[in-house]
């Protein structure tokens, strides 16, 4: 018997085989994956990919302004160097190391930008777009193959972190490599370079990925049904002995070396700020319900949903799915979808990390989110309808109606390229302000070039001074060039302004550190302006003002230079003013 021979019997016996003479399941396709895909289906698959990738490149293009939640993690990537980034960072933020590295690279190579700090999700979300539909159609066939790429193509998650310099999306990238390789050993169960590269690429995943580790367990269980069913020899088991090993080692090292120093400044903030996301094991009575709206809500969001059971459709689907493949007995996919979904559980019981709350917590389990969606669609389609054109026909209404929810994304992206109009207008002012501002004279951030902070807790707490130092360090063209400030160009014909960026109701009561530094400027220059820019920020539907902001403006001239239509001025008469 040839070698070829044996693979494929191995193969034959490992995979979830059709239940014969059940023409429901049949149509479902979680068959051979051997068997060529009908053209009819390739053209369905093709074209939702080619409708997910310009969900993705229009979104890209578009070049949305940093919102918030963006701007909180690449502040620090403005000054420090990479050995800061092991440092605690600045605005409550917790993240990968590497994934703070690669994008400190890119930031360092393409300057400080959008397109820049978006360039690595990107990448990730096209790259990851074809791998999944290479995975999908190693698993499965007819309509759940299609209805799969279809969910994972048009999912709006996959499409919001292309564009966000996050590390989400490449949590959904770098978990999709994972299964992809153990995917490619399954078909393949005597070739174990699968899996030594698969070992070869934990370091990596670690290090950019912290849900990694919940992944690694339903991968390692994954193989081990492989491995003891096949009853591999040594030379396969130890490329999976080796992969816990490493997946274990690296782990301990990127805790050590910077995840630990993240956590022991966040975890108390962390955990105050996802308190409704952590399971409610001392009141185990309301435990039950708090499952079923957490997996009804933003843990499911695929392809689109959220709080208050809006995602209840894709856990219909999920649990379709999961009852298939219990009664088909394909555990080590069962295991694939489950066991990184209990460890993340755990993880939360222990308050170390949110279950629930949000979609982006969950990229990481996209694919096999995904590809269980497509399966548990199929399966609901065949089972409501009893013949194989009305399946057909309301799986590709299924399909259309996928297409329709891509076609939306863009319209919308195109309709209003921003996550918020205030986050358009804050852009809108930064390109407008310092590129005007600098002309003809020297402009000095209190913060940024003078380093002075007479409210320290603007730039602890999560506030929008983050939006401001990020949108300075784009647009202003000094900051952008990384220029310093040039105090020895100040003259009466070269001004000098000093901007701060205030937030009243985080400023500490009863402090004259204002008063100080002005009476200090005003022993070197005349005072002879000071302007207030209002910063208001309405919430998302803008029907509500959140706060109220405020850019201050101190305009400084050399002692004894100034105009007599512009009299110099103390400290004190501007505040009578």
């Amino acid at each position: 018997m040839s070698i070829a021979t044996v693979q494929r019997t191995r193969r034959q016996r490992f995979q979830p085989a059709p239940v014969r003479g059940n023409q429901a399941d049949d149509r479902l396709g979680v068959a051979d994956s051997e068997l060529p895909l009908p053209a009819r289906w390739r053209q369905l698959v093709l074209a939702l990919l080619m409708v997910g990738l310009a969900a993705r490149l229009v979104r890209y293009v578009l070049c949305f302004p940093l919102w918030e939640d963006e701007c909180f993690l690449v502040y620090n990537l403005i000054d420090r160097s990479y050995l800061d980034l092991l440092k605690p960072l600045d605005y409550h933020q917790v993240c990968p190391v590497l994934f703070l590295w690669v994008e400190a690279t890119a930031v360092r190579l393409f300057g400080f930008n959008e397109y820049a700090l978006r360039l690595i999700p990107v990448l990730a979300s096209i790259a990851g777009l074809f791998l999944f539909r290479h995975v999908a159609e190693r698993l499965l066939r007819g309509w759940a193959l299609v209805l799969a790429v279809g969910w994972f193509a048009v999912s709006y998650p996959m499409i919001r972190y292309t564009a966000e310099a996050k590390p989400y999306g490449t949590d959904l990238f770098l978990a999709l490599v994972q299964i992809a390789l153990i995917v490619e050993w399954r078909r393949r169960p005597l070739q174990a370079r699968w899996l030594w590269g698969l070992a070869a690429m934990a370091p990596l995943a670690v290090g950019m990925s912290y849900p990694t580790v919940f992944l690694a367990g339903g991968v390692s269980l994954f193989v081990l049904f492989g491995l003891v069913k096949e009853r591999s020899s040594g030379r396969v088991w130890a490329p999976w002995i080796f992969y816990n090993l490493v997946i274990a080692g690296s782990f301990l090292a990127v805790y050590f070396t910077a995840a630990k120093i993240q956590n022991s400044a966040e975890l108390p903030y962390m955990q105050d700020f996802w308190h409704d996301e952590f399971p409610p094991l001392t009141h185990p009575l309301s435990l039950p319900w708090w499952l079923l709206k957490v997996h009804a809500s933003d843990l499911l969001a695929f392809p689109f949903g959220g709080r208050n059971f809006a995602s209840v459709l894709t856990l219909i689907c999920c649990a379709s799915a999961v009852a298939f493949l219990i009664r088909k007995r394909a555990w080590p996919i069962l295991a694939l979808g489950l066991v990184p979904l209990a460890l993340h559980f755990c993880a939360a019981a222990l308050h170390r990390y949110p279950y629930g709350g949000h979609s982006k917590l969950t990229m990481y389990l996209a694919t096999m989110i995904c590809l269980f969606a497509g399966i548990g669609t199929a399966a609901l389609l065949a089972r409501w309808t009893s013949r194989r054109g009305a399946t057909a026909g309301a799986a590709k209404l299924a399909v259309a109606g996928l297409m329709v929810v891509a076609a939306g994304s863009m319209a919308r992206d195109f309709w209003r390229p921003g996550k918020t109009q205030s986050d358009i207008r804050a852009r809108d002012f930064a390109r407008w302000f310092w590129i005007n501002a600098e002309y003809n004279q020297e402009v000095a951030c209190l913060k940024t070039d003078l380093n002075l902070e007479f409210a320290p807790k603007i730039y602890q707490d999560l506030n929008w001074t983050a939006m401001y130092l990020c949108n300075q360090a784009i647009y202003s063209p000094r900051h952008a060039r990384r220029e310093p400030l040039r105090l020895d160009r100040v003259a009466a014909d070269h001004p000098l302004q000093c901007v701060e960026y205030r937030v009243p109701e985080l400023e500490p009561k009863n402090s004259d550190a204002r008063e100080r530094w002005l009476d200090d400027m005003c022993q070197r220059y005349d005072l002879v302006g000071r302007e207030t820019i209002p910063f208001v920020r309405y919430n998302k539907r803008e029907t509500r003002v959140m706060t109220v902001d405020r850019l201050e403006l101190y305009n400084f001239v050399p002692k004894g230079t100034a105009r007599s239509t512009e009299p110099a001025l103390t400290s004190r008469a501007l505040q009578v003013r």
